[in-house]
């Protein structure tokens, strides 16, 4: 299979995993043994060329992002590891916007909201999702800007979106979950803006555009 996207997740013991997204499903891959790595499990799942993958406490979240894929937002409990694991799909029907099928992406804060970004909802803007309440169980808490997002990176409830289309990243204020507030926004270098990432320290943002030779911005946000 074409890989598309890796995180990784340690369970109580210190075992290491690799949560491998494929175009045909998601593969647990043990890594307890580095230099013998093991699939212990693959989750099947519709054809797609994006998967993307995060994870809280024991649970793995995948989404996928292909026209007619229905996945939603894939559960996967891992807390029986690596002698089993369980999964779902979660698809909400958001009011006003209709069921929740594919995502283009998801991050989750140091808080436990997950930030699901280029839906097929609310024009591809942001879906915030509550998933340490009940772990294992999402609870959809709100909707953001209706401005589709490639990608996003949350800290310290400053959400950093990567509004591809727009050819710039925006800067929300995302304490309220119900009023995101924009603080900023700054172009890149080539106008298509794929992704960001914050230095260690806060005061720097990095960016990439999903185009060929398009080097890497950096920018001082410290103020």
């Amino acid at each position: 299979f074409t890989v598309n996207d890796v995180w990784g997740w340690v369970d109580g013991d210190g075992t290491e995993y690799a949560i491998v997204g494929t175009t045909q499903g998601t593969s647990i891959v043990s890594l307890a043994d580095p230099n013998n790595a093991e699939e212990l499990f693959f989750i099947p799942g519709q054809n797609s060329l994006w998967r993307d993958i995060k994870t809280w406490g024991d649970f793995a979240y995948v989404t996928t992002d292909q026209g007619g894929t229905t996945e939603g937002l894939l559960v996967i409990d891992m807390s029986e590891l690596p002698n089993d694991i369980s999964y779902f799909n979660w698809n909400p029907n958001i009011p006003g916007e209709g069921v929740l099928n594919t995502c283009h992406n998801i991050y989750i804060d140091e808080f436990g909201y997950a930030y699901l970004a280029g839906c097929n909802v609310n024009n591809g803007g942001m879906v915030y999702v509550d998933v340490f309440s009940e772990p294992g169980n999402p609870q959809l808490v709100a909707l953001g800007p209706p401005i589709y997002s490639h990608d996003v990176y949350v800290r310290d409830n400053k959400m950093y979106s990567s509004e591809i289309y727009n050819g710039h990243f925006a800067i929300y204020d995302v304490s309220d979950k119900e009023n995101s507030f924009l603080l900023a926004t700054q172009n890149t270098p080539f106008l298509f803006t794929h992704n960001t990432w914050l230095s260690d320290d806060g005061t720097v943002l990095f960016t990439t555009d999903e185009l060929a030779n398009a080097p890497i911005g950096a920018y001082d946000i410290s103020d």
